[in-house]
């Protein structure tokens, strides 16, 4: 405790307020707490009772002693078992969404194909160069609204610097 008080004394200070202070009045939740946990695993799943109170007792000493090479030891095990699950976890999503992109590539290909073999190629040649052109011609028209756009900015941010001194308030629903 040495150390706490005099490396965090804020922490200290907190400690010796808060849990010596109102220590009566928060004990009964946390054996409320307890108790349940052990009723819970007591009743419900007897199979699993006696780890839950080797697991208990560990963590209860592990809290409560000082650090040491043990305690190290049991953090670093779990740390470790820890990354192991996330890796898992992560395997697991990328197989899935890799999976799911392949079997939307593979339907897409088979819709691709049974559009040829229903239309024939040089029908389908021609929708896909009408389809090509269709966007082309969006892009073109989507760049030419743009560059409009930007000039509109260019145009208002020139006025701005220079101060004019327009009218303002003239546009649509500014007023009666």
């Amino acid at each position: 405790m040495d150390f706490v008080q005099d490396y965090l004394p804020q922490l200290y200070y907190l400690y010796n307020t808060y849990n010596t202070t109102y220590h009566p009045y928060v004990a009964p939740i946390y054996r409320f707490v307890l108790l349940t946990q052990s009723y819970f695993f007591r009743y419900i799943f007897p199979t699993i009772y006696p780890l839950y109170t080797v697991a208990n007792s560990a963590l209860h000493t592990l809290s409560s002693d000082s650090p040491d090479l043990v305690t190290l030891l049991c953090l670093a095990v779990i740390l470790i078992i820890s990354m192991k699950a996330l890796e898992y976890m992560r395997k697991t999503v990328i197989f899935w969404l890799s999976l799911i992109l392949r079997l939307g590539l593979y339907a897409l290909l088979l819709g691709v194909g049974v559009y040829v073999w229903q239309r024939g190629l040089d029908q389908s040649l021609e929708d896909f160069g009408f389809l090509w052109g269709l966007f082309e011609g969006l892009s073109e028209e989507g760049q030419k609204v743009g560059n409009r756009r930007a000039k509109g900015r260019e145009w208002e941010a020139r006025n701005v610097r220079a101060g004019s001194t327009r009218k303002r308030g003239g546009a649509r629903g500014s007023g009666w």
